[in-house]
């Protein structure tokens, strides 16, 4: 038996075709952080297993959707991802006869309308597939991974991944995570921001992006992906500095109205 578990939030453009390419298993559990779309509406469709919890540590919400699966096998599988038929195919087998604990799955990555296979694009292994007596727990409050005991297998057949979809899903997208991954580096006690780091921040993760990961020399699609990561990343390090402030910028913007309004409009 297998369950599948789609985690969700405001995914009412793509949840109908990802629950469409998952309706052969024998479960499929719903789990929302916090949709205000129609996403909820469109995954009744397909299952009666469906959960909320708002939080923002992802591993948590992972954890809390495992504990409902019934299923011998857990698949994870996000809203922007299809289990195509050879994958589906595979997967049923390995439910029946493998030995190992957990499968890592790779992704045909369509980036900006067309399949990319350079440099973090291909194979781009997840760790998805758990069978359920061997997984231990999810791990970190972003970029998450599954632990669990045993071996780990690698399938033939890959999910497809339909990611950076326009400008404004990517830069939203970038935005969200950067709230994330800022709280984290000033949890961890990063040093205080200042000109210097951000220069070598950005000179750094271009060479990244860029040279090691070839983004360069991947023609149009390359280098604005390229650039993106770049921007995401630096979108991390904007807010960690607004973080690291003695005063919230909101509280800068509210002080100088007060003076304003307490000295007749003189600003000095």
């Amino acid at each position: 038996m297998i369950s599948v578990i789609i985690i969700t939030k405001n995914e009412q453009d793509q949840i109908k075709t990802c629950l469409e390419s998952v309706k052969w298993a024998d479960e499929i559990i719903v789990y929302d952080n916090g949709s205000t779309d129609q996403t909820l509406k469109i995954a009744k469709e397909y299952t009666d297993k469906i959960f909320t919890f708002e939080g923002q540590d992802y591993a948590e919400l992972r954890n809390r959707a495992f504990k409902k699966a019934t299923g011998d096998w857990v698949l994870y599988v996000d809203a922007d991802e299809r289990v195509l038929t050879d994958l589906k195919d595979e997967l049923i087998q390995i439910s029946k006869s493998s030995d190992k604990s957990a499968f890592a799955i790779s992704r045909r990555n369509i980036i900006f309308g067309s399949e990319q296979k350079y440099g973090p694009f291909w194979p781009d292994w997840m760790i998805r597939f758990f069978k359920a007596q061997e997984f231990k727990t999810w791990v970190g409050k972003i970029h998450e991974y599954g632990t669990f005991n045993g071996q780990l297998g690698y399938t033939k057949n890959s999910f497809l991944h339909l990611t950076h979809r326009n400008l404004d899903q990517i830069v939203l997208k970038s935005l969200h995570w950067s709230n994330f991954d800022a709280k984290l580096r000033l949890d961890s006690k990063h040093p205080k921001m200042t000109g210097w780091r951000f220069l070598r921040i950005f000179i750094t993760e271009t060479w990244n992006q860029g040279i090691k990961r070839r983004g360069f020399f991947n023609g149009s699609i390359g280098i604005m992906d390229c650039l993106l990561q770049t921007f995401s990343l630096y979108m991390s390090y904007i807010r960690l500095w607004e973080l690291q402030q003695p005063k919230s910028l909101d509280q800068v913007y509210k002080d100088i109205d007060l003076e304003l309004l307490k000295d007749q409009f003189q600003y000095k």
